[in-house]
């Protein structure tokens, strides 16, 4: 099993699915790296990473686009080649510790910071998790 944890930013509102009878909060991270070539040039490369948090439908409420946030949890990357025949790679998230930066949307009251861990699973329930995420 491989941790991941990323920080960023939610590239859009979080969307709430059913997934066998199970609540899934689906969500992207966008997170940027910005640094300078030899020669000086500034660059900026951004990596997405797709996440799923299982069962806490009361999270879809904070998640929403350009909130800063961190994210721990069980790493797969899937392969597949696109419709003009060209390798692609998506990185996907169970998240199991969830940090939540900055103010809500407008006229809504949150906490400046939450921070939520998800409940721990057994092995099996996260391999069956983890090859059905909801993407």
């Amino acid at each position: 099993m491989i941790i991941l944890n990323v920080s960023g930013n939610l590239t859009a509102d979080a969307i709430e699915r059913n997934v066998n009878g199970n609540i899934v909060i689906a969500f992207t991270i966008a997170s940027n790296e910005r640094y300078k070539t030899r020669e000086g040039e500034l660059k900026e490369t951004v990596t997405f990473v797709r996440c799923a948090v299982w069962n806490r439908p009361e999270l879809v409420k904070l998640l929403h686009k350009g909130r800063a946030i961190n994210a721990t949890g069980i790493l797969k990357i899937n392969r597949y080649t696109d419709s003009s025949d060209q390798p692609q790679i998506n990185i996907d998230m169970r998240v199991s510790f969830l940090q939540v930066f900055g103010k809500g949307k407008k006229n809504e009251i949150v906490a400046d910071t939450h921070t939520t861990e998800i409940p721990s699973v057994t092995d099996e329930e996260t391999a069956e998790a983890v090859t059905d995420l909801p993407f």
